[in-house]
């Protein structure tokens, strides 16, 4: 699947706005809590003050929506960008997610350090 596509596709499901703030990325560890036990690739989007956490496939589609999060309720935000790829973590509802991140994942991890 086209990433246009799937761009289209989100903002349609309403888990990504007009700002495009997404990424893909790879669970660290296991997570628990609302997510259940995941590892592997997943998506992370933006809509409003929203962040959304859903599985990802290998054709840039994606799946379920693994949980949703107010920004504002997150803690502990750790966001890295780099050349080689980066990080971003975070705890919420008692649980912590670590996940990371590929090059060129400036605009997301911007987003973030506000």
């Amino acid at each position: 699947m086209k990433v246009d596509a799937v761009i289209n596709l989100l903002v349609a499901e309403q888990v990504l706005d007009e700002r495009e703030i997404y990424v893909y990325a790879i669970a660290k560890n296991i997570i628990g809590g609302m997510v259940g036990a995941v590892q592997g690739l997943v998506l992370l989007s933006v809509c409003g003050d929203v962040l959304y956490l859903l599985r990802a496939k290998f054709d840039n589609s994606c799946g379920k929506c693994l949980g949703n999060f107010y920004i504002s309720d997150l803690k502990n935000i750790k966001a890295k960008a780099g050349l080689f790829g980066g990080s971003f973590s975070f705890e919420a509802e008692g649980q912590k997610y670590c996940f990371k991140l590929p090059s060129r994942a400036n605009k997301f991890v911007n987003h973030f350090c506000k």
